[in-house]
Order: C-alpha cells, then structure tokens, then sequence
C-alpha cells in the first residue's frame, strides 16, 4: 500500500498505479487501501 501511495502522489492515474504496485486492479487497490487506512485512497492522497 505505502509503494502504490508513493506511485500515486506522482500523480499517475490509479489504475496505472494498481498494476504498477501489483494489485488485480484499481478496485482492489481502492479496496485494501480503505481496509487498512480506514478511507478512500483519495482522501489519503488529498492529505498529504
């Protein structure tokens, strides 16, 4: 999650970011992020 979050804040597009990272998809990404965090991915990048 931290790499995909890194990936991220480069300012990739999610999707791109998902496979980057290993994730299936952005989905996946999307969910285990608000799994673990708590909130949408969106928001931990909004935040930072």
């Amino acid at each position: 999650m931290g790499h995909a979050l890194e990936l991220a804040r480069t300012g990739e597009p999610l999707a791109l970011v998902a496979a980057r990272a290993g994730y299936a998809d952005q989905a996946h990404l999307a969910r285990e992020v608000r799994a673990l965090a708590g909130v949408p991915v969106t928001t931990l990048l909004a935040t930072e």
